[in-house]
């Protein structure tokens, strides 16, 4: 390993042998053309023999030159090569996914049996956290983030918006003819460990409905989607959540929504870091979860709150 020049050097001259040229090996690899001249006089130095023959207006190889550069382009293609194997992985192993509770609960899970149809030899691992992971300290390949998508450090797709709204039995909706109706009415509130004034309450959305002037107390608040779900699938209450947590209540029509107005709220975001974009588990997951999120919008529920 004493005898290998410096990786530098040698990227300099395999793309100054190519374009025999120093400017544009230099335009390639993004530095000045005298960069690109300094790194092959290194080299040349250190290998103890001219390796260009410099003209006025082009480059040739000597004799050394020439006989050196078939081993270092050929060196270079196998660079490639064994990258290109990693970013291509084979499709199959396990593809870890962390998202929040809900989601997983009540939009992922009723789909992935489609994604075990297609792709068997891919095992999935859910990770249900509202915690976000740290890609360098866990095994996660990528997440399906709730957020305003602000990651500039990864590598980030758009998967769906999310919609606030009312929900409850198809018999409380019975009693429900108009937004007034919800005033003596139990309503079931949501507020996680992160909720801010600046998300969805029951308060936001009597306002939206021109209710601003009528004070509302829920009669329970709980910090995980689901019970609120279960509690008003069993009864007990109307509850405002996410339309897409609620989505599986819905379409098994467990849940109904009784009124067409929903509050806008986070997106979904598939993150990982740029460096496992590429990975081939990652890439047909990333195209299944975008086929899976039109096919939602082309549903009854989407369709009715989601068509922008």
């Amino acid at each position: 390993m004493a005898k290998i020049p410096s990786l530098k050097s040698i990227q300099a001259f395999e793309a100054a042998c190519r374009h025999l040229s120093f400017k544009d090996a230099a335009d390639e690899l993004c530095v000045t053309p005298t960069a690109v001249s300094h790194q092959i006089k290194s080299l040349e130095e250190q290998l103890g023999v001219p390796l260009f023959h410099r003209l006025t207006r082009a480059l040739k190889l000597t004799e050394d030159g020439a006989r050196y550069a078939p081993f270092i382009i050929e060196a270079f293609k196998n660079f490639e090569a064994a990258t290109l194997a990693l970013e291509e992985d084979v499709l199959e192993g396990t593809l870890t996914i962390s998202t929040t509770g809900s989601f997983a609960a009540n939009w992922l899970s009723p789909r992935l049996r489609s994604f075990y149809e297609k792709y068997p030899d891919i095992s999935v691992r859910v990770l249900s956290s509202d915690q976000l992971v740290d890609f360098k300290t866990s095994n996660v390949d990528v997440a399906i983030r709730y957020s305003s998508g602000d990651y500039s450090d990864s590598n980030v797709v758009w998967v769906l918006n999310d919609k606030v709204a009312p929900v409850c039995s198809l018999e409380k909706a019975k009693t429900l003819v108009n937004a007034t109706d919800l005033l003596g009415s139990k309503l079931i509130e949501y507020k996680w460990s992160g909720f801010s004034e600046a998300d969805p309450s029951w308060a936001s959305w009597m306002n939206a409905v021109g209710l601003a002037d009528r004070k509302v107390e829920p009669y329970v608040t709980y910090s995980e989607e689901h019970i609120c779900l279960l509690t008003a699938s069993d009864g007990h209450g109307v509850a405002l959540v996410s339309l897409l947590a609620a989505a599986r209540f819905l379409e098994r029509q467990m849940l109904v929504a009784p009124f067409d107005t929903a509050l806008d709220n986070k997106s979904y975001f598939l993150v990982c870091p740029e460096t496992y974009a590429n990975r081939a588990r990652v890439r047909v997951f990333r195209d299944w979860l975008l086929d899976q999120a039109d096919e939602f919008r082309e549903s009854a529920v989407g369709q009715r709150f989601f068509e922008d």
